[in-house]
């Protein structure tokens, strides 16, 4: 490199008061583009504003025919690229630790490359059926070896399962014995889910009302309620009221509604007193652009204060997670 060009490569990093202040995302995803089909994967930026107008029933169905979406992406065009935009999104904004859950080989080679930045998670599930009983076994041997640090995004609903089904009881009970966070998928799933890629996915089973008795039976269980549930705001407040050890994160609907949409609930749940338990999530698949415009959901929502803004960015996560007093303060550069 030249003398120039050296000098020029200075100018262009960011001086130390430039960076700005950490942020933890409680909800990402380590996936292959072949989970989506293939190459340069199209995706809907909702948060710029969607027309649910439905379709014909006696047609056969088609996923693009039910919405009309005003801004659309793509995804990179390798799984090397999305692993390389992803942390690159995760530098430009400070994002210090995201929660990575999806195949597990690619979980486990994120986080061997970027040990620093991800937090490696598993779901309770391993295919479509219930998961058997050996696999408790195999998770807490995980868990206990430092592979795995958070069992989500346990995905119930998309099986057509309430989230205290029975074959669950075991998974809960070792959490909670190893004292390992847990985050479970509540709320929207793919628009027509049902009719093409999630056949057994309901609706009702996204109830946040339906985790009562696993808390009561579990009540030293961390659990966070993955998409806060949305949009059943209110059975969220209920269940916050009553469950005050509960906490949310608010991913994908920061960028996969109309943004008018996510901030009534959001605000909601400020109003109602629970900006101290809200945590940031972008629910990062293979499209890592998604990200910029999950953080613009929080930081240009005029209705929270900047105490609220960096406790949802960041300081909530860190309580949850329990976080020392020497890694936040390494996140703060301090």
């Amino acid at each position: 490199m030249s003398f120039l060009l050296f000098l020029a490569a200075l100018a262009s990093q960011p001086s130390h008061a430039e960076i700005p202040p950490p942020i933890i995302d409680m909800h990402m995803h380590a996936w292959s583009l072949k989970e989506f089909g293939g190459e340069s994967v199209p995706g809907c930026v909702g948060s710029k504003g969607i027309d649910m107008h439905g379709i014909d029933p006696a047609k056969p169905f088609d996923f693009t025919a039910q919405v009309t979406c005003k801004v659309m992406m793509q995804s990179p065009g390798t799984d090397a690229a999305v692993l390389a935009e992803t942390v690159a999104h995760m530098k430009r904004f400070n994002i210090v630790a995201g929660v990575i859950s999806g195949d597990r080989p690619i979980v486990a080679a994120w986080h061997k490359k970027h040990p620093d930045r991800f937090i490696p998670a598993a779901n309770f599930f391993l295919d479509e059926g219930l998961p058997p009983a050996s696999h408790v076994r195999t998770l807490e041997a995980q868990a206990r070896s430092g592979e795995t640090k958070v069992f989500a995004e346990v995905t119930a609903q998309y099986r057509g399962l309430p989230p205290d089904h029975p074959a669950l009881e075991p998974f809960y009970a070792m959490a909670e014995r190893l004292d390992v966070p847990v985050g479970i998928h509540m709320g929207y799933g793919a628009p027509g889910g049902p009719y093409w890629v999630y056949p057994k996915y309901r609706a009702a089973l996204g109830n946040p009302l339906l985790l009562e008795d696993l808390l009561v039976r579990h009540p030293k269980m961390r659990v966070y309620v993955m998409h806060a549930g949305m949009p059943m705001v209110d059975e969220m407040i209920m269940l916050l009221n009553a469950h005050p050890q509960v906490f949310v994160d608010i991913s994908a609907d920061n960028w996969g509604v109309p943004r008018k949409e996510f901030h009534f609930i959001l605000k909601r749940l400020v109003d109602a007193g629970y900006a101290r338990r809200i945590m940031f999530g972008s629910d990062q698949m293979v499209w890592p652009q998604t990200i910029a415009v999950a953080i613009d959901a929080i930081t240009g929502a005029d209705f929270l204060t900047e105490a609220q803004k960096r406790d949802i960015l960041y300081n909530n996560a860190a309580r949850f997670l329990r976080l020392s007093k020497e890694q936040i303060d390494r996140h703060h550069g301090r």
